[in-house]
Formats: C-alpha cells, structure tokens, sequence
C-alpha cells in the first residue's frame, strides 16, 4: 500500500490522477455546455470543442496552473461551464501559495463568472438586482472561486509544513549521527588515553622489573624472569599498535592499518610453541603442510587459539589440551579442548567477552563454531572455516 502511494504522488502517479480529473471535469463541462444560458457560443460543435480542450488542459494543471486557471475562465466566457473554474484555481492556490498572480487570476475568474456572457458580445441578467439577487451574485463566485483559492492556500501552506517538518527531522537525524560518531571517536580517544598512562606505565614497569632479574645468579629465575621480559614487551607493542588503531583519526596519512602483518596460520601455531614454553600440557596435531587460507580466517584461527590457550591456562591449570587442525573438503576444522584442571584458591571471574569475540570472528569469516563443556568433562571448543573467501 505504501508503494502505492508513494508512486501516485510520482510524476507518472500525478499525470494519471489529474488525467482522472480532466475526464471527469470534461464529462460535466460537456453536459453544462448543452444546459447553460450563458456563454458566447451557441450550443453547437464549437462549444463542445471548447469544453473539451479546456478540461483536457487540466492534466498539466499541476506543472502551468497559471495557464491552466486562465484557460479555464475561457470555457466560463465561451460556454458558460463554471467546474474548470474551480479545479483550476484550487490547484492554482495550491502550487503558488499568496503570490501577486494567484490574487489577480483569482480575481479575473470572479469576475468571468459574475458577468452574464451572451452571444453576440451581449451582457444580459436574467435577475432583477434586488436583496435575494443581489446576494445570489456574490454567493456564486464566492462558491466557485472563494472557496477553492481558500482550500489551496491551506493545502499548500500545509503542504510546506509538513515538507519543513521532514527537512527539520531529517536534519536532527543527521545532527543525531554526527554526534554519535563524535562520542565513538572521544570515547576512543579517552580509551587510548587510559591505556597509554595506566596500563602501559604498569606493563612498562613489570617489563623493567624482569628486566633487572635476567641478570640473576639462579639460571632458573634468570630465564623465568627472560621469559616475563619477552612477554610484557610483546605485550607493549601488541598494545601501541591498539593504540595506533584508537587514534588513526590522529594519523598525518589516515592510514588505519596496524603496524606489524596480520596473524597467520604459522603465527597461529607459534601460539601452541608459546603455550608450552610457558608451562601449558598442549598436544598439537597438525598438517604438514599449513593449507592455505584467506587472510580473515587466519586471524580468526589465531585469536580462537589464542583466547582457548588463555582461557585453559586461566580456568584449568594444569589440564591437558589437545588442539588439531583437519583441511579435507574445502574445509579447515580447528580444535582446542582441554581436560579437567586443577582447583584453583580464588576463581577466576568469567566475563564471558572472549567467547563473544570468538564468535564474531569466525562468522565473520564465514565460518561456524560450537562451544562448550566437554562429554567427560573439561571444555571444547570447535569451528569450521571455508578454504575459499567469501
């Protein structure tokens, strides 16, 4: 329904409703051309034709209302047919609103229905101008033509407000999202603050901390510290280039990429090397050959991993993980399940964010996952990605 109205207030819409209107204004104007006692013409083939050509002009009303009203007071003068008349200065009004030409057009189609035309240039009353006539002369132009400009004034003037209310509405709208997208970028902004002078000074200082234990006598604290080093360093700079993506609208060139190449396949397999240095029971199963996939189901195998290592390391120390990577059919299935851990002093909050984000990636990707406690207890984690882009 709605397309509907939509297409007849369209250019076609319009010329289609206003042909409605001429044929029907012509079937009247045809039929009071044969009655009406008035007109310059005597009933006969030019009155017809009069009749006609000035109702068929109504389907440009829309586009000359000007032209179209003066037309119309034509076929008063020549066949005495008064309905032209009053769709033309409705329409007139409508389109032109209080303008000097509405007044004046106006004005002359009163007075074309006021005087008597008759043929032969005569102007004869068939009233005696007495109370009764004289009060039927000026109801009559006020029906026909007062009434009308009166309602296209309205119409139009309500036309403009309704049109001033869209403009108003579609500008608070953009005003709306203009604002939205500011609070995102000093959101942003503030984030990337927080995280420059708190979490990066901390980082900083435990980086420095294990820094000065490397030169321990104990080999074994030594390389434990060496390993703490390594990992608030790489965290240091996993976390400047977070920082670069919250303030690329900062950037000279605009540019949002981030700094170092995007995770791959192989970066994802570090991550198991990396989880067993650091003391997680992990048992890979992996191709021989990497396959090769696209570069966003590459970082979405390796944050999968990288949040299942971290997530089992966190909920169940000391548990034995086992992860595999299948390519067959197209398709690479990954794998990261861990048995039940050990019981921990004080329990790990869960959030629940990681799964999210998990989630998000592998459908982002194209993929699918399904994740949940395992059948003989501990927690699983499965998705399958295509091979393929999208």
């Amino acid at each position: 329904m709605k397309k509907f109205v939509s297409w007849l207030d369209g250019p076609h819409g319009t010329l289609l409703r206003d042909a409605v209107v001429a044929a029907f204004v012509g079937w009247l104007t045809v039929s009071e051309a044969h009655t009406s006692s008035y007109g310059l013409l005597p009933d006969g083939p030019a009155a017809i034709a009069v009749a006609v050509v000035g109702s068929a002009v109504l389907i440009v009303r829309t586009r000359f209302p000007c032209t179209v009203a003066l037309l119309a007071t034509l076929v008063q003068v020549f066949d005495g047919a008064f309905v032209p008349i009053v769709f033309a200065v409705y329409t007139l009004a409508v389109k032109r609103g209080t303008t000097r030409a509405t007044w004046l057009i106006s004005a002359w189609s009163a007075v074309a229905l006021l005087l008597p035309w008759r043929p032969g240039l005569q102007l004869s009353f068939a009233y005696q101008f007495d109370g009764p006539d004289v009060l039927l002369v000026l109801v009559v132009p006020l029906l026909m033509v007062g009434f009308p400009l009166l309602l296209g004034l309205w119409v139009g003037q309500r036309r403009q407000l309704v049109a001033s209310l869209r403009d108003r509405t579609r500008q608070a709208e953009l005003e709306r999202d203009m604002l939205a997208v500011k609070a995102v970028a000093d959101e942003r902004t503030r984030i990337a603050r927080e995280l420059h002078d708190v979490v990066a000074h901390r980082v900083s200082q435990i980086t420095v901390q294990a820094g000065a234990y490397t030169m321990s006598s104990n080999t074994e604290t030594a390389e434990f510290a060496e390993g703490i080093r390594k990992t608030g360093a790489a965290a240091m700079e996993e976390l400047r280039e977070l920082l670069g993506v919250l303030r690329r609208e900062d950037a000279e060139d605009g540019d949002a990429a981030p700094k170092h190449p995007q995770p791959t396949l192989a970066a994802a397999c570090e991550l198991i090397t990396e989880a067993t240095a650091a003391g997680q029971h992990v048992r890979a199963d992996l191709p021989d050959k990497l396959p090769e996939v696209p570069g966003t189901t590459a970082r979405a195998v390796y944050w999968l991993l990288h949040e299942s290592l971290i997530n089992a390391g966190k909920h169940a120390p000391g548990s034995e993980i086992s992860v595999s990577l299948r390519d067959h059919d197209g398709q690479l299935d990954v794998r990261v399940a861990n048995s039940v851990g050990l019981p921990r002093a004080t329990p790990v909050p869960r959030s629940g964010f990681g799964l999210i984000g998990m989630r998000e990636r592998v459908v982002l990707s194209g993929g699918t996952l399904a994740a949940g406690p395992a059948p003989g207890g501990g927690f699983e984690v499965a998705a399958t990605f295509p091979k393929e882009p999208r």
